[in-house]
């Protein structure tokens, strides 16, 4: 018996409909995917930010103990590794300026100006993001 009224779909139907089913799946998987990285890129950028003045902070402390170049780590995924170059420098001074009291120390001392070049790196979870950041920072020592 051949019946006129079929009431399921063909063969055509349903590939046509398993095509489109599938294109949908894949363009919410692309777009999911593309926001979880842009939302760790926004994240490493972020955490690389908020690091870098504690990071000038370290790299100014160890500068006054004559280091030129040194390596560090804040927190868990934030390292970072710096040299400095000594670009001018100065001879003796007889006083100077001291930051802790807010008034004048005495002895000899010597002002040198340095170029310090930073490479901060973010690590986390298959994120890798690196960061080159160069400034001068004028320091001076007790001779």
């Amino acid at each position: 018996m051949i019946f006129l009224n079929n009431k399921g779909f063909t063969l055509i139907e349903v590939l046509i409909s398993g095509l489109i089913l599938f294109s949908a799946l894949s363009l919410g998987t692309l777009a999911y995917r593309g926001s979880v990285r842009v939302i760790d890129k926004f994240t490493a950028n972020a955490a690389i930010a908020d690091a870098f003045p504690r990071i000038m902070s370290q790299v100014k402390q160890e500068l006054m103990t004559h280091r030129l170049e040194g390596r560090g780590r804040l927190g868990r995924y934030v390292t970072f590794k710096w040299n400095s170059k000594v670009i001018k420098s100065s001879r003796n001074i007889i006083s100077s300026y001291d930051e802790a009291t807010g008034g004048l120390a005495y002895g000899r001392f010597l002002v040198s100006l340095n170029k310090i070049d930073v490479v901060v790196s973010y690590h986390r979870a298959g994120v890798v993001q690196e960061k080159g950041y160069e400034y001068y920072e004028l320091s001076w020592f007790k001779r």
